[in-house]
């Protein structure tokens, strides 16, 4: 049995995969307490995929803007892998639909971008894909540091922001605002979509898996007719948990 971990700015989410089946373990408020407790109450895994909204280079964590805590040690005793959560979403799309070439976004407190190449995860330097942090303009400050960047005008802690308490009855009747800021969300993907030419978009995440699809064709007015990249909505909430839980599977059968 393997468990995976999706550990978001606002959730986490626990599955357990026994190589053919996923079962849904629990979803909880993002916390270490919280996550610790769930993880105490797994039976014996022989594995674990933890997704983190984290900035990752060689296993480490090098920026986490959007968790609620700085220092992360789960002091785990089973082999473990650890992968930024937009990647593993990205891989999860792949596997399913079995598509070798995709771009993965993730909208949910933040902006995650995860790129599959002929089957594999591309990190670049380790920090590839970072879509929510890429330079827009104005002097709108980040939750990064930074400013200016995707996240200050699409995103759930951008959306809070400037809708207050109207916000929550946002999310929770999935009446997102088609503004202009979401027309700039898309303008950015339609720019990753020419610096990798995907087969796939993929949009998820507890946001962006709930966004309307006619409404993403946007993405196709600042596209050259040439690049027609198909345009999914992912409609589940544990696609970046179900990804975590193939990368562990991977690293088992390699041990």
């Amino acid at each position: 049995m393997i468990l995976g971990i999706d550990i978001g700015g606002s959730f986490t989410d626990m599955l357990l995969y026994d190589g053919k089946n996923f079962f849904i373990h629990s979803t909880v408020p993002t916390s270490m307490e919280k996550v610790k407790n769930e993880i105490e109450k797994i039976p014996d895994v022989d594995s674990i995929g933890i997704a983190i909204a984290a900035w990752l280079k060689e296993g480490k964590i090098m920026h986490a803007p959007n968790l609620p805590f700085k220092e992360f040690d789960l002091k785990l005793d089973v082999p473990y892998i650890m992968e930024n959560d937009a990647n593993c979403f990205a891989y999860a799309v792949s596997k399913i639909f079995n598509e070798k070439n995709l771009v993965g976004i993730t909208v949910g407190t933040g902006i995650g971008m995860g790129i599959v190449i002929d089957g594999k995860i591309y990190h670049g330097m380790g920090l590839a894909g970072e879509i929510g942090h890429t330079f827009i303009g104005g002097d709108e400050p980040c939750v990064c540091g930074g400013k200016g960047h995707l996240e200050c005008y699409f995103s759930g802690w951008s959306i809070r922001k400037r809708h207050g308490k109207e916000a929550k009855e946002l999310f929770e009747k999935n009446k997102f605002p088609y503004d202009e800021n979401f027309e700039i969300f898309c303008r950015a993907l339609a720019n990753a979509t020419l610096l990798f030419d995907p087969s796939i978009i993929a949009i998820g995440g507890r946001i962006g898996g709930r966004l309307s699809k006619e409404k993403l064709h946007k993405i196709y007015d600042f596209l050259p007719s040439q690049f027609q990249p198909e345009i999914k909505v992912i409609k589940d909430d544990y696609m970046v948990a179900k990804g975590a839980c193939y990368l562990a599977e991977e690293m088992k059968n390699k041990l």
